[in-house]
């Protein structure tokens, strides 16, 4: 594939520029904006999977050669949906994450650190196909342009001038995007009525945005006349988490971080969802209690066995664990304003 005079890939004879396919799954959740954002930059069409419905959890599943914890198997859904949508796919193997204190390791799971050997082996797809760089998102920007020379086909790589311009331009969207996201958070907190509970949602960002992962219970908190936020609204970098100076996930330190904020305010409480057979949650969810101290938090395990009915059930009995310890709080509040009286 020959490139233009500014160094971009071009497809020849037609023009058209050449397909990369992105899976909506998994860290697309989080990073989508700069994978977008980037491939744009680098003159390809992108084609991003349509949000995950019950034919891609489907296809996902049957697909599977090995048991995973539901995420992957949706992941496997989507990544089957492009095989004949795009000429090329994006399947990184995403290593680590920024995170505020640089001595964190700030790992992702190992599976999501593997899915596209996964996917591949499972759909038999060919490595000519394939960009799938390694990438330490820790670094920056500037640990990217490298890895992407590396890993983009010859027919469609442009020059390291383009990459490296492409890659500032696609991770200034993305923190762009994350600032939007704390904005969002603080206007929503500064309308809030004082006193009225407030349920801070922890997981990861595919469980916490994709509606087939979470069984839209943001819909139902909403219909429920439950107010809800997810964490990645929340900032979170200035809570120190020195006390665990051994944390290995660069998620898991974002989820206990939240669960440290939660702590400190008194309407505020934790619901976190996880997924059966996640190994990183299993290791988290303990200090997740321990952090939350005398709230008990609501910790929902989803997969694709998991029906609406149920987890209404969960979150109504919450509601009612939240309105108690609310009102034992107040209680306790004027009895103490009573004795001050006298």
């Amino acid at each position: 594939m020959p490139v233009d005079n500014s160094g971009t890939a071009v497809r020849s004879g037609s023009g058209r520029a050449p397909t990369v396919g992105i899976p909506l799954a998994i860290h697309a959740w989080e990073w989508g904006v700069l994978w977008v954002t980037l491939f744009q930059e680098l003159g390809f069409e992108v084609r991003l999977t349509a949000p995950t419905s019950p034919r891609v959890v489907a296809s996902g599943v049957e697909s599977m050669t090995a048991e995973t914890c539901f995420p992957i198997k949706v992941f496997h859904g989507h990544v089957k949906q492009l095989l004949d949508q795009a000429e090329y796919l994006f399947l990184p193997n995403l290593i680590d994450m920024p995170g505020p204190d640089p001595a964190e390791r700030g790992l992702f799971c190992p599976l999501v650190e593997s899915s596209q050997y996964m996917a591949r082996a499972a759909f038999g797809i060919e490595a000519r196909r394939l960009i799938c760089p390694d990438l330490y998102l820790k670094k920056g920007a500037e640990g990217l342009g490298w890895s992407l020379l590396e890993a983009l086909p010859k027919e469609v790589r442009g020059s390291r001038a383009v990459i490296e311009r492409a890659v500032t331009v696609a991770w200034e969207a993305q923190s762009r995007f994350r600032r939007r996201l704390i904005a969002a958070g603080r206007r929503f907190l500064a309308r809030r009525t004082p006193g009225v509970p407030l349920w801070v949602v922890t997981g990861r960002p595919y469980n916490l945005h994709d509606e087939r992962l979470n069984l839209k219970l943001g819909r139902h908190l909403a219909r429920l006349g439950i107010e809800a936020l997810p964490m990645d609204f929340l900032e979170v970098d200035g809570v120190d988490l020195s006390d665990f100076p051994r944390m290995y996930w660069g998620l898991g330190a974002r989820i206990l971080r939240t669960a440290k904020l939660i702590a400190r305010h008194p309407d505020w409480y934790g619901m976190h969802l996880t997924n059966f057979s996640c190994g990183a949650d299993s290791f988290i969810e303990h200090f997740y209690r321990r952090l939350l101290q005398d709230k008990p938090p609501l910790i929902l395990e989803l997969d694709e066995h998991s029906a609406v009915a149920g987890a209404l059930t969960r979150l109504e009995a919450y509601r009612n664990v939240v309105n108690n310890i609310q009102a034992r709080r107040l209680d306790a509040g004027g009895r103490e304003s009573c004795r001050g009286a006298a």
